[in-house]
């Protein structure tokens, strides 16, 4: 199952955008409150039989709507609810492929967790999965699904599919840090242990960073197992994953083999993520960047980006946020005002003013700024 496009129309902040995906990996990104999170809302609600306060109409119009293609399959979904307590009309249209759907809300905390023992699979049905949907993953049974599978593993009780997810599992816990590596499951109290370099720890006990990126790929397995029937390797899932804030709790340096990660797990899978890291949009191709910004008229549109064959691999940082992301100027506004000040003391021809300026701009630049010697140059031709 792929989502081939959605077009959105008087919902939240969007007027009228229409959107093509691809097949596999999509990255939307954007600055706040370009609609990010209302696409992916049109998306969830799309599969979701379940009133929901979400998405509401905009104030302008007395009625919102999208069209969502799925695998060349129209179909038209519309509200008029605006208020907190109004919920949109209970559509069942698409329910009978919540389960091909993943989605990760932008929170995701794991907190500590003392299980009773092994706890079996939740058991879900048609209309457990459509509630799920629409609340998202959650961790309460990242633990337990774990240590379940660990301990079944041992016994021989599982089948090659589950196999393959759990050691797949395993290796998470290393691919952001190859110092990190999961240990055991302690006997006596069921907890999941790993190796750092400060020692033996908790699972639970590891930053928050790397917690929200198990969280997402060790979640997204374990759905993925809970709602397929028989279990299919998650390499075989040919769902849709969407995933809000990818970057979220990410250090840069983890944010871009994080990318290479989902592209790695969820090979059958269509991911579409949101995000605001430049260095996600660095290891992405062309054709995986929806970049969103606002015309003249303050409305939603969808960014004509400069076309490469290597994407953005080749661009800075500070040019991907100002040429993708929107973003007017990457430097502070303290340094923006002395940078003006000394451009007009330039103009003006007055040294001395230029001079004191010039020595703010020199401590205020990176030691290895190329624009120290810039500055310079422009002093000095005022002699």
């Amino acid at each position: 199952m792929k989502i081939n496009g959605i077009i959105i129309q008087n919902i939240g902040g969007i007027n009228n955008l229409s959107l093509k995906f691809n097949e596999n990996l999509n990255m939307i990104c954007g600055v706040n409150g370009v609609g990010k999170t209302t696409i992916l809302e049109c998306i969830i609600n799309s599969f979701s039989g379940y009133n929901s306060g979400n998405p509401k109409r905009n104030a302008k119009s007395e009625r919102g709507s999208w069209n969502i293609d799925i695998d060349n399959k129209k179909i038209h979904f519309d509200t008029n609810s605006f208020l907190p307590h109004e919920t949109r009309k209970d559509y069942e249209y698409l329910a009978d492929s919540a389960h091909k759907v993943m989605y990760v809300k932008d929170e995701r905390q794991i907190n500590y967790q003392k299980l009773p023992g092994i706890l079996p699979d939740d058991k879900r049905d048609y209309y457990r999965y459509q509630q799920l949907l629409l609340e998202g993953i959650r961790s309460e049974s990242i633990k337990s699904w774990f240590t379940n599978r660990m301990v079944f593993k041992s016994m021989g009780n599982l089948t090659d599919s589950e196999i393959y997810n759990l050691d797949l599992a395993t290796q998470c816990f290393s691919l952001l840090d190859e110092n990190v590596t999961y240990s055991a499951i302690e006997h006596t109290n069921f907890e999941v242990m790993v190796n750092t370099p400060r020692g033996e720890i908790l699972f639970e006990y590891l930053s928050s960073g790397f917690k929200s990126a198990l969280f997402i790929l060790l979640g997204l397995i374990k759905e993925i197992e809970y709602n397929s029937e028989p279990k299919v390797k998650v390499s075989e899932f040919d769902g849709v994953i969407l995933i809000d804030e990818a970057d979220a709790h990410l250090h840069p340096y983890w944010q871009g083999s994080f990318v290479d990660t989902l592209r790695k797990i969820f090979k059958s899978a269509q991911v579409i993520i949101t995000t605001h890291s430049p260095h996600m949009i660095q290891v992405a191709s062309f054709e995986e960047i929806i970049a969103l910004g606002f015309n003249d008229l303050g409305e939603v549109i969808e960014l004509d980006l400069i076309k490469s064959e290597f994407g953005f691999k080749g661009w800075t940082v500070e040019e991907i946020l100002e040429d993708v992301m929107g973003l007017k100027e990457t430097r502070s506004s303290d340094y923006i005002d002395v940078k003006v000040k000394f451009e007009s003391a330039l103009d003006d021809e007055d040294k001395q003013k230029a001079t004191e300026l010039y020595e703010t701009l020199n401590k205020m630049l990176h030691p290895r700024s190329p624009m120290r010697k810039v500055y310079e140059l422009q002093l000095g031709s005022l002699g």
